[in-house]
């Protein structure tokens, strides 16, 4: 006699398998995203990096000379970079170790008016230390002396020195006709604006330039001219009369 066979038995177990294999696949998934949240957040943790360093305009990069100074001091120059002289004077005990200085060339084109209107670039220069192949730390034990000398530097050019964002004025800089001299203690973009020249407008086929002044007399002498002869003419036919 046969006996009668259960299907519902082996359906159950499929049944039951298939949500074993579901939940485990789900918990999977789980653990994955919370693995990859995690190193996200790890990777996020912290303080943001640092900004990176703006470069001046004209770049600044080009090397016209490099020196090893010692620390009882030198001289690198006179140099010339685009036309002008560059002298640089480290005194004794500037630097407590031997430095690398670097003169570097920026492209003055480039530079412009560096952002003071009315001026254009016409001399430059800038000035790197290192020590052991880094930047050199801090400020100079005593301030360096940079001596810019261009004829085409006049008593009215101005110098600026680029801060990072911007070319900005410093004091210990002097301005005379074909130079100028700065002082300073720590690396430095340097470059001498010049002012450029105002011109005057001319009407065509004029000799010198007309103000409008002199018209104005002309004018004011023609009508006093007028009123006088109109002032005889009345007189006139009155005694005439």
């Amino acid at each position: 006699m046969l006996k009668h066979h259960n299907w519902r038995t082996p359906v159950r177990k499929i049944i039951v398998y298939t949500l074993e294999l579901t939940f485990i696949a789900v918990t999977c998934a789980a653990c994955s995203a919370g693995s990859v949240r995690a190193a996200t957040a790890a990777s996020n943790y912290g303080p943001a990096p640092p900004a990176a360093s703006v470069a001046p305009p004209g770049g600044y990069s080009a090397v016209t000379t490099s020196r090893t100074i010692r620390p009882d001091g030198g001289t690198i120059g006179p140099v010339t970079v685009d036309g002008a002289k560059i002298t640089l004077v480290i005194p004794a005990a500037a630097f407590p170790v031997s430095v690398q200085i670097t003169m570097t060339r920026p492209n003055l084109p480039a530079v412009g008016s560096a952002g003071t209107a009315g001026y254009k670039a016409v001399a430059g220069v800038g000035i790197q230390v290192r020590g052991n192949g880094s930047a050199y730390p801090g400020t100079f034990l005593v301030p360096l002396t940079l001596t810019i000398r261009s004829s085409s530097i006049t008593s009215t050019s101005v110098v600026v020195v680029w801060n990072g964002t911007a070319f900005v004025t410093e004091p210990g800089i002097t301005v005379i006709s074909g130079a100028a001299v700065v002082r300073f203690d720590t690396d430095r973009d340097f470059v001498v604006l010049y002012p450029l020249a105002t011109t005057t407008a001319t009407i065509p086929g004029a000799t010198r330039a007309v103000t409008g002044k002199r018209f104005i007399e002309e004018g004011i002498l023609a009508c006093a001219v007028i009123v006088l002869g109109a002032s005889g003419v009345a007189v006139g036919r009155r005694r005439s009369a």
